[in-house]
């Protein structure tokens, strides 16, 4: 059951987006979502986007990563380390060489300029990654649902944040997160019995 909700069927909702972005269709979810979305602007909810942005990106992400994975080596967890990197890090790079790919253009509305191409979304990509491989590694505790709960509902949170500032489709967002959720559920099968 793992490897089909958490591998294989993430790996084919990013292939029938992929191939929509490709094409350079009119994705029905993306103005559905952002009709949804956009209607409930508020100077208060472009502060809280603004902040959900800072947190859910590569600074923040980056330093509670490194600080997971040097916490993992001291207390002499070293494959659990390898994995967190490798779950961070091939997320990451995985993120950026689909940037180069699809080369697909922000919206033209964003309340902010990004540096980068769109798709798929860095921010939904690398909280994914994060709160995944947390709860991985918290599954066989009695943490589980504490991180089940707070990951999900942080990974939702930025990823809706980075459609309402306009900075991203939801088409990237969920291409974000689908590619992050079978990287990590991969991973983590390949190293169950390190883990």
């Amino acid at each position: 059951m793992l490897l089909f909700f958490g591998v294989l069927l993430p790996l084919i909702v990013l292939g029938v987006l992929s191939e929509e972005v490709l094409e350079r269709e009119d994705i029905r979810l993306d103005r559905w979502v952002i009709g949804l979305i956009h209607p409930l602007a508020s100077p208060t909810l472009q502060k809280i986007g603004l902040v959900l942005r800072f947190l859910g990106g590569a600074e923040v992400l980056g330093m509670a990563s490194l600080l997971m994975v040097a916490y993992l080596l001291l207390t002499r967890e070293g494959w659990k380390a390898f994995f967190f990197a490798l779950a961070m890090g091939g997320a990451v790079g995985l993120n950026l060489l689909a940037k180069a790919s699809f080369r697909r253009d922000r919206p033209l509305e964003a309340l902010l300029q990004e540096p980068n191409y769109s798709f798929p979304s860095g921010h939904a990509s690398g909280s994914m990654a994060f709160a995944m491989a947390v709860i991985v590694l918290l599954w066989p505790t009695r943490w589980r649902w504490w991180a089940v709960g707070l990951g999900m509902a942080f990974t939702l949170l930025v990823g809706i944040s980075r459609i309402y500032l306009g900075a991203h489709y939801p088409s990237d967002v969920l291409g974000g997160w689908m590619a992050s959720l079978a990287w990590v559920l991969g991973l983590r099968q390949v190293l169950r019995s390190r883990l």
